[in-house]
């Protein structure tokens, strides 16, 4: 098995990823631990009794140390591989309050509620985001972690439309030549679902689903999908009954450098139901 993104420590000292920080020792992780304790301040046998879902798990990083501080934890993945290497890394570590299954994410509602939701470079994957976070709430009992990018409102270079993605966009790409923020080629600003964004292509309308199977860090189900812009996502979260919305900062470090919320558009929002 060849891990693409999570470093997670085996029973036997091994590493999945070679010369990567421990997810586990993280900013990222430690960012979140900070917030659990704070909305979840009981010790480990305390939290046996709260549920924790993983949305889009990937290789199971995240749930696996969720798992780790004592909660019931289940990671949900659409691709075979993905889950294969989650379910191997459950079974090395022996943690039995981990559970991992194969589903599209908007099924959520068939697994019940959950205390804590980690929905961590998932939703810029969706074409219906919306939608996907009244399913999000209606099976979230109290707090949302949601790690996102979102969609610049006044950018130039997406007014170019082929112009940036065929030859401004590729030269920016390779020189960094004026690129302040990343470049991905987003379409012009419009309305969907009632709220504000860019369109971004993940892959070819025609792509076979065994090629989608192999693109692990892309949509499963949409060959495109709706990056909302940022006030649109903060306003939809305290509209699908998030009563307070934070963004939280100090994620930053090592994994990710201090300018990656600005220069990639992406930062992490808590969502918390009082």
């Amino acid at each position: 098995m060849k891990w693409t993104g999570h470093n997670i420590q085996l029973s036997n000292g091994d590493k999945t990823l070679e010369n990567a920080l421990l997810l586990g020792e993280s900013a990222m992780w430690k960012s979140i631990v900070n917030s659990l304790d704070l909305f979840f301040p009981g010790k480990k046998e305390e939290r046996k009794k709260l549920r924790v879902v993983d949305l889009g798990c990937l290789e199971g990083g995240y749930a696996v140390e969720f798992a780790k501080l004592g909660f019931d934890t289940l990671g949900i993945d659409a691709r075979e591989e993905n889950i294969q290497k989650c379910n191997y890394v459950k079974s090395d570590l022996g943690l039995t309050n981990l559970n991992f299954v194969k589903d599209d994410v908007r099924n959520l509602a068939s697994y019940g509620k959950f205390d804590i939701v980690l929905c961590y470079g998932l939703l810029y994957h969706l074409n219906d985001p919306i939608a996907f976070l009244k399913t999000i709430s209606n099976c979230t009992n109290k707090l949302l972690f949601l790690n996102t990018h979102y969609a610049t409102e006044r950018d130039v270079r997406y007014r170019l439309g082929p112009l940036n993605k065929h030859l401004f966009g590729p030269f920016q790409a390779k020189t960094k030549f004026l690129e302040f923020t990343k470049n991905y080629c987003l379409g012009p600003i419009t309305s969907h679902e009632g709220y504000r964004g860019r369109w971004f292509k993940e892959y070819k309308k025609n792509a076979s689903a065994g090629k989608i199977e192999k693109m692990l860090w892309a949509s499963y189900n949409n060959d495109k999908s709706f990056w909302l812009c940022k006030k649109d996502l903060t306003l939809a979260l305290h509209e699908v009954k998030f009563n307070s919305v934070f963004e939280q900062f100090n994620y930053t470090g090592d994994m990710y450098t201090h300018d990656f919320s600005y220069y990639y558009s992406r930062s992490m929002f808590v969502g918390v139901k009082h």
